[in-house]
């Protein structure tokens, strides 16, 4: 049997902001560059995946920005941890943690590295203190759902994430590291 392939995990840094930027905009759009009209979708990438906004995020001691690389160093994906937060009031958690984004480029959904960020973004929130996680997920977006439910998440509540001046229905979704 193949060995799985591994990705390396590393915590972003200033000097990524550039790059990081993009691949954000380029998986964003990837998944969800559908789910409304060109102009909100570009105003939602706009404000939220700017150069200067993603530095801000990699300084920001509550908020951890990790990069999964491939083979030949390329960037698949990425995911952010918000700890220090409030959680949703579905969230039945005492000390949650966010999972505040969670992307991987199309070309490498299915190679076992959203798994490993995940398993990574987990242990990292226990290190913390944590005893769980949740996330906010649109609602018609089924892969993302499956995996977080093969991961151990659960339903718990609805959102709503605006893609500029467009309201979208998310699920509230939490993890609870006893309950596994």
């Amino acid at each position: 049997m193949d060995e799985p392939l591994r990705t390396e995990i590393r915590t972003a840094e200033a000097a990524d902001a550039e790059q990081l930027s993009q691949l954000m905009r380029d998986t964003f759009f990837a998944a969800y560059g559908h789910c409304s009209s060109p102009d909100n979708v570009a105003t939602f990438l706009a404000k939220h995946y700017s150069a200067a906004r993603q530095l801000a995020e990699i300084t920001d001691p509550n908020l951890l920005t990790f990069i999964a690389s491939g083979p030949g160093d390329a960037w698949a994906g990425f995911a952010q941890l918000r700890t220090g937060a409030s959680a949703p009031g579905e969230v039945r958690l005492s000390k949650p943690a966010e999972v505040a984004r969670f992307y991987f480029s199309p070309s490498h959904h299915g190679n076992g590295f959203a798994g490993q960020l995940m398993q990574r973004l987990m242990h990292e929130a226990e290190t913390r203190g944590s005893d769980g996680l949740w996330l906010n997920v649109w609602q018609q977006a089924p892969q993302p759902i499956r995996f977080y439910t093969k991961h151990g998440f659960r339903i718990v509540g609805t959102s709503v994430f605006p893609v500029g001046a467009d309201a979208q229905q998310d699920w509230v979704m939490q993890r609870d590291f006893a309950a596994a």
